[in-house]
């Protein structure tokens, strides 16, 4: 009985050895797994959150709610880690996982934050904005006015509309901007000589206003008439998409302002009945052939984006959590 008892004595202190070697090994280790995993698993959560209320429909509902839920909080969880670490630095207490978690944390906030705000501007931003604006099917740029239609975000033209790309025009500032009117029947009068005298040398839409545009940046040669803006040179293309960006609207006001100076000066504009096309009220679109898949391109693209924004960090916060853990065991904190 003695010596049963002895030996099971003899393994238990052996195993108790080994428990204790193995967890001095463990604590010799700058990379534990659970701090590890808190460390990289917490601030990617936090990433997603912050980045997906920075792009989700909330920001363009409500953004205080989207700015209180993807900010506010995060920002009084990286605040509360940061004092919980900062207490027990002051105290000598062991605060490796802490430090190295709150740096992770409030580099997931910072990131998530500027890859949303760019994303968000650079795609969903418009997506929204075609969401809440109308569709127009049919529209007859000869006859219609643009006035109707100032809250159109997708046109679908009539059948035999085209770019009249014969009468572009351009602006130059910091970029060449194009213009060219959409048509359904030509601008200049081709019924002859005596027409024209009798007429005049312009065939004027039923609208008497050519309100219906197609922009594009650096696409077209004035000189040569070349028009290369958007699916113009596409004769299945005859629908387009609204101009969102207010800060270069004025170049294509501008553009199109001198192309009616220029076919309708001051003593034929003033004339009765008109005897030269105006532009009363200019839309300006992108020319496309399909404005439905545009638009969720926009939001394809925004979700393509945080994919690799995603990957990338994880990769990061790895790095990141690694190299911290390692650091400060090398420093000596616990």
């Amino acid at each position: 009985m003695r010596g049963a008892r002895g030996a099971m004595e003899a393994a238990l202190e052996e195993a108790q050895a080994e428990a204790r070697e193995l967890i001095g090994k463990r604590e010799r280790s700058p990379w534990r797994p659970v701090p590890v995993c808190a460390a990289v698993v917490c601030p990617v959560a936090l990433f997603v959150l912050v980045y997906y209320c920075g792009m989700a429909p909330l920001r363009h509902v409500q953004p205080n709610g989207a700015a209180l839920l993807g900010l506010g909080l995060p920002l009084a969880v990286c605040a509360g880690i940061s004092a919980t670490a900062r207490s027990r630095l002051r105290l000598a207490a062991p605060a490796r996982v802490e430090l190295t978690l709150a740096v992770c944390l409030w580099a997931a906030l910072v990131a998530a934050a500027l890859g949303a705000e760019t994303n968000f501007r650079r795609h969903m931003m418009s997506y929204y904005r075609f969401q809440d604006l109308a569709a127009y099917v049919n529209v007859d740029p000869s006859a219609d006015k643009g006035q109707t239609y100032m809250d159109a975000g997708q046109v679908y033209f009539k059948e035999d509309s085209r770019v009249a790309t014969e009468q572009t025009i351009t602006y130059r500032a910091d970029a060449l901007y194009c213009a060219a009117p959409i048509v359904s029947q030509s601008l200049v009068n081709q019924d002859g000589v005596d027409q024209e005298e009798r007429d005049g040398p312009f065939n004027l839409p039923k609208s008497l206003t050519v309100d219906f545009w197609v922009i594009g940046q650096d696409c077209c040669d004035q000189g040569t008439r070349t028009f290369t803006c958007g699916a113009a040179q596409d004769p299945r293309a005859r629908a387009g998409i609204r101009l969102l960006r207010d800060e270069v609207r004025p170049f294509y006001k501008l553009a199109v302002e001198q192309w009616t100076a220029r076919l309708c000066p001051v003593d034929r504009a003033q004339a009765g009945p008109p005897i030269c096309p105006e532009a009363r009220h200019p839309l300006f679109f992108h020319w496309v052939r399909d404005p439905l898949l545009e638009v969720d391109t926009l939001r394809d693209m925004a979700m393509q984006t945080f994919s690799s924004h995603l990957v990338m960090f994880v990769c990061f916060d790895v790095l990141l959590a690694l190299g911290l853990f390692w650091l400060l065991f090398k420093v000596g904190m616990k």
